[in-house]
């Protein structure tokens, strides 16, 4: 279910939503499990009818895959749960979170090594081992092949949460996302500005374009 369908995908029932014919997220997702779909790609979860669907959907045996507006993974939790999801039904329906970012490609053509300050490395957040050395980075300069912007193309930054028995545990106890999050990470979540940090050092993008896009 889209809105709109952005691209014709073969061997797949794509479904456009029309608000005004009646055809919401919600009516549509009704329809499709009549159809005993395996997987439903929902295109962003909106409401509290929708997400009360779909998590059901969820309980029901099918992989159910969408879209919500947070600003990272453990934060999807809280938000469906104040759109009036019972705690307790979160917990049970979620398996993984994924949180994305995109973020400006360095230009292959003219970004410049450089070695970065130790200042300007705490301030971007960047952990460095007591024995590593300050790692050589790129920064943009600007060429006729990137339009004099030092970027040219995009890459993902992700942050994927697992949702383990912990942190369903913290879920059904209303925990808040911070609480979420910490278990998360000491569980192995590497957050976004990691995952951001360690592209930094793979000479990917730029710690100013990490920060842009990062929170």
């Amino acid at each position: 279910m889209e809105d709109p369908v952005e691209y014709r995908l073969a061997g797949i029932n794509q479904i456009q939503t029309n608000v005004k014919a009646g055809l919401t997220f919600a009516s549509a997702l009704r329809s499709i499990l009549r159809a005993d779909p395996d997987v439903v790609l929902i295109g962003e979860i909106r409401d509290q009818e929708t997400a009360q669907i779909s998590i059901e959907a969820a309980l029901t045996g099918h992989l159910v895959m969408s879209t919500l507006h947070t600003n990272d993974a453990p934060s999807a939790v809280t938000r469906l749960t104040e759109m009036g999801i019972e705690p307790f039904l979160v917990a049970s329906a979620l398996d993984g979170i994924l949180a994305q970012r995109l973020a400006r490609k360095l230009c292959d053509r003219c970004k410049e090594a450089y070695v970065p300050t130790g200042d300007e490395l705490v301030s971007a957040g960047f952990r460095l081992g007591p024995d590593e050395e300050t790692p050589k980075i790129f920064k943009p300069t600007g060429c006729t092949s990137c339009a004099s912007t030092g970027y040219r193309g995009r890459i993902a930054l992700h942050e994927v949460m697992a949702v383990t028995e912990e942190i369903e545990r913290l879920v059904v106890e209303r925990s808040s996302a911070d609480e979420i999050a910490k278990t998360a990470r000491a569980q192995g979540m590497v957050p976004l500005r990691d995952d951001g940090m360690s592209k930094v050092v793979e000479g990917l993008t730029s710690i100013e374009e990490v920060l842009r896009v990062v929170v």
